[in-house]
């Protein structure tokens, strides 16, 4: 535009519009909004959303601050509101405030203190400073609330069967979101969840139940319950023991390898293994009926005298029985006329080794022996002996070899 084309007074107002855009556009330029945009609470306790203006060089008049809530049907709902003149104006003043006690003294610091959270305060919020000469600046804020979930853990009493069932229960309650449950087991196990509402408005409750057949290498079993939360800095880790029932598992002592005829009180016992313990013991042979020199007594079986002709190479059955079925085991006995002496400890080995011992120490006495005859004979060692030679030998008692040694004749 040329000066000369516009009257004195007309120039200046433009020269001062020019002027006072410029002033305007560099102090919006600096001026921005801080906040934390993601924030996280606890049910039931406090946090604080941090939103105030960065600090700027130019003067700058706040003249309203507004705290808004963006709803899931994308409206908004005002939370709090700040004016110079007319002060806080605050929703749910009971539950929310200024963090700034003197806001009307520093309006530039707009954070929002908010205590016993609840599931609904979850959401985005809108911080918006009014400013003068600045205009409106704002930044969103994302409000995450959790709730820390308790957890339980037990073993479940299953029923005497041989059936899949329940063994052991995992509970997770009043947790937001919902908790995540795993188990930590070597067992071949299943699991079934559930999921339900908890005791507080959106929180939630994880039921998780360890599933598997009972059986004796399951029972007495460590099993791990581990819950992960966003609310822990750690897994919960809960563990059980199972207490499972089971079949009998049997085995029978007693039988020492040494029943000899006419041997006296001896008994054979029936040792089962199982949850819960048998109720019926029955003992029986391979062949029928038990011989008449016996008598049952529940898990032992009695033998007054060991007869040849009724024990002999009998083969001995125990069958024990408990509510979820039976189990049996068997053993043969060997009756011998007379008693087996017990075994001196020396294996065939050792006594072979002692034979050739002796036999070594007899033959080098021999050789020291001939040695001196034929010195005390005058003949030189090296002579030829007669050739009628005479052989005498020398045994060791006990050992199969024989040492035979040349004896020369004088």
């Amino acid at each position: 535009m040329d000066r000369r084309t516009l009257p004195a007074g007309l120039y200046l107002l433009w020269l001062r519009l020019l002027l006072l855009c410029y002033a305007l556009g560099r102090a919006a330029s600096s001026v921005s909004v801080h906040a934390l945009t993601n924030v996280t609470g606890i049910l039931d306790e406090s946090t604080t959303l941090v939103c105030s203006l960065t600090p700027t060089e130019n003067e700058i008049t706040v003249t309203q601050v507004t705290w808004m809530k963006k709803n899931q049907d994308g409206s908004r709902s005002t939370v709090a509101v700040f004016h110079p003149k007319k002060g806080p104006s605050i929703t749910d003043p009971e539950r929310v405030q200024f963090l700034a006690s003197t806001l009307d003294r520093d309006s530039r610091n707009a954070s929002l203190a908010m205590s016993h959270l609840r599931a609904e305060d979850e959401g985005v919020y809108e911080c918006q400073f009014a400013t003068f000469p600045s205009g409106s600046k704002s930044a969103s804020i994302s409000l995450k609330v959790l709730a820390r979930p308790t957890t339980t853990a037990e073993a479940l009493k299953p029923a005497p069967t041989l059936k899949l069932q329940e063994v052991a229960k995992c509970i997770s309650t009043g947790g937001r979101p919902a908790p995540r449950i795993h188990w930590l087991s070597n067992l071949n196990g299943s699991i079934h969840e559930t999921r339900e509402p908890g005791p507080q408005q959106g929180t939630y409750t994880v039921t998780s139940v360890f599933s598997l057949v009972p059986s004796s290498q399951a029972d007495g079993k460590n099993i791990t319950c581990r819950v992960d939360h966003e609310s822990f800095s750690e897994p919960d880790l809960q563990t059980v023991t199972l207490s499972l029932p089971y079949p009998p598992e049997v085995s029978i002592s007693g039988y020492d390898n040494n029943w000899y005829v006419g041997r006296t009180d001896v008994a054979l016992t029936c040792d089962a293994r199982s949850k819960p313990e048998p109720s019926i013991y029955e003992w029986s042979t391979s062949t029928g009926p038990l011989p008449n020199t016996t008598e049952a007594w529940g898990s032992r079986l009695l033998i007054a005298t060991v007869d040849m002709n009724t024990m002999h190479n009998v083969t001995f059955i125990c069958n024990a029985t408990n509510p979820l079925g039976s189990g049996q085991n068997q053993i043969t006995v060997l009756v011998t006329a007379g008693p087996v002496q017990p075994n001196s400890g020396l294996g065939t080995g050792a006594i072979v080794g002692i034979c050739v011992s002796i036999i070594g120490i007899i033959g080098i006495i021999g050789i020291a022996v001939f040695k001196h005859l034929r010195r005390k004979s005058g003949r030189s060692p090296r002579s030829r002996t007669s050739g009628n030679n005479e052989y005498s030998s020398v045994s060791n008692g006990n050992c199969t070899a024989d040492i035979e040694m040349n004896h020369v004749t004088r």
